[in-house]
């Protein structure tokens, strides 16, 4: 078992003026309303620091928090490998199923927590993009504040360049695709999850096609994001007609196909290339691994 977690927020402006356990439910609804209730009625949700009533009214700024007890967390693999490493950045090779940061589920099977724990000078390292769960390949951390800042800013401005690979169903992809589609939000069960809207966010992703099995019915891709919008390659493909081999949450056009979760991997998506420019040295660093399906 891991050793818990306490979840923080500050309550704001537009959610003053609720009661506890309506706020809960309305906010966190992965837990029922009688789940909430026994929650708060047990002292796990504390109103700053203090026990509270499930009827409180919320005010803004007073913080909530939520002490979730030690839990069994799901076996994933939890081995990387480093790809490159000086005393300011530090490049891994994550293998698919392990999530890199704390959440739902998994709170020390991560590779946030895996990789501070390798070494002593990676205690602080934290990563400065995101890799979906099911995805395998590179992932980037920052080992000090100043490189994290300066790395971070890197990718808000979209310079560094990322290449990943890809089993797409199907052999009717154009040799070379410049994706489009914008990427909003829906509902999906108690969650929220990301996939081709006309009303979401403008998105853009080059997809070139490697190779074509006829026979197997796939193609090999390779895509690079120039946005950087949560589960993109996945969306563009499917909204290509060409979801991922494996992939059961996206279907042909990018929507969302109905009661699959969407933490299920199996699919075939690997950051196989990065490019970016080092927050000390000011030189480009390039790195590369081999997917492991190939």
């Amino acid at each position: 078992m891991n050793r818990g977690y306490v979840y923080r927020h500050a309550v704001q402006r537009s959610d003053a003026g609720r009661g506890l356990l309506q706020h809960h439910v309305q906010r966190f609804a992965h837990a029922t309303e009688e789940e909430w209730r026994a929650r708060i009625e047990l002292g796990v949700v504390l109103v700053n620091g203090a026990r509270a009533a499930p009827q409180y009214t919320l005010r803004m700024g007073d913080e909530v928090a939520f002490h979730r007890p030690p839990w069994v967390e799901p076996d994933v693999p939890l081995a990387f490998d480093v790809v490159y490493e000086d005393p300011h950045v530090l490049v891994v090779d994550k293998p698919a199923g392990l999530q890199v940061q704390p959440g739902g589920a998994f709170l020390e099977h991560t590779l946030w927590r895996q990789v501070r724990a390798s070494a002593p000078e990676r205690a602080d390292a934290s990563p400065v993009h995101r890799l979906g769960r099911g995805t395998s390949g590179l992932v980037l951390f920052g080992l000090t504040h100043e490189a994290r800042s300066a790395l971070s800013a890197q990718f808000r401005r979209l310079e560094p360049c990322k290449t990943y690979l890809a089993l797409a169903r199907g052999t009717a992809l154009p040799d070379s695709i410049q994706a489009r589609q914008p990427i909003g939000t829906v509902p999906h069960g108690p969650l929220t999850v990301w996939c081709a809207r006309p009303d979401g966010k403008a998105a853009h992703t080059r997809i070139r096609v490697l190779s074509r099995d006829v026979a197997r019915e796939r193609s090999l891709v390779a895509a690079q994001p120039i946005t950087g919008r949560a589960d993109q390659i996945r969306i563009h493909l499917a909204a290509c007609g060409a979801p991922l081999v494996g992939d059961e949450l996206f279907a042909p056009g990018g929507g969302i196909a109905h009661d699959v979760p969407p933490g299920r991997g199996g699919y075939f998506l690997h950051a196989a290339a990065l490019r970016f420019e080092h927050p000390v040295e000011r030189s480009w660093v390039k790195v590369r691994t081999r997917a492991p399906w190939l």
